[in-house]
């Protein structure tokens, strides 16, 4: 009697052990799916930040390349002078057409982590390569235009003037540039961070 009573002693204890087990593996697979929701929620945002970018870039430069255009008929600009900014803004909308293409559309459940990380850190270093490059341009191209707008004024306190209001334009570009800049690249890196923490 006693060794029948330890007997379902036992059994109580295994069932109750197997009550617990099934208990807590439905209980670590639910905080799994949370966090692969969270995981993915985080992702989303992230590239969110990259198509954004990809998105205003295009219509801005587009927009500014129309600008350039209207306002060299409108107001006389010089052509020469209009038609190499127009140059300057193709040749950095095609910058990033062509680095955005590359790039391609990032997504959580790809089989290809590996592929997805090396396109994101290409893509970052396209990214400086491309922005360095229209910053040099852009030095460049003021060092060509500060002469000829001092030029255009017959007065010259209005070109000193209009010299001093462009570069102070130019400064708040780069301060603007400076922090989409950082923000596309700290997105990049948690997207990278993301995908490799991908269980």
């Amino acid at each position: 009697m006693a060794m029948q009573n330890d007997n379902l002693s036992m059994y109580d204890e295994l069932r109750q052990m197997k009550s617990d087990y099934e208990y807590l593996k439905a209980d670590m697979d639910k905080q799994m799916i949370i966090n692969r929701q969270l995981m993915e929620m985080v992702l989303r945002n992230k590239v969110r930040v990259l198509d954004s970018n990809r998105r205003t870039t295009i219509v801005s430069v587009s927009a500014a390349i129309l600008i350039t255009l209207v306002a060299s008929y409108i107001k006389g600009l010089d052509m020469c002078l209009a038609g190499m900014i127009a140059v300057f803004y193709v040749l950095v909308l095609i910058g990033y057409v062509l680095i955005y293409h590359k790039l391609g559309k990032i997504e959580y459940g790809t089989d290809n982590i590996l592929s997805t990380v090396t396109k994101l850190r290409n893509f970052k270093r396209n990214y400086m390569i491309v922005n360095t490059a229209s910053w040099v341009l852009v030095i460049s191209l003021m060092c060509f235009i500060f002469p000829e707008i001092y030029n255009t004024f017959r007065i010259p306190e209005r070109g000193i003037a209009a010299i001093t209001f462009m570069s102070i334009a130019v400064l708040a570009g780069i301060c603007i540039q400076y922090f989409t800049d950082r923000k596309v690249l700290r997105a990049c890196d948690s997207i990278i961070s993301h995908l490799k923490d991908r269980p």
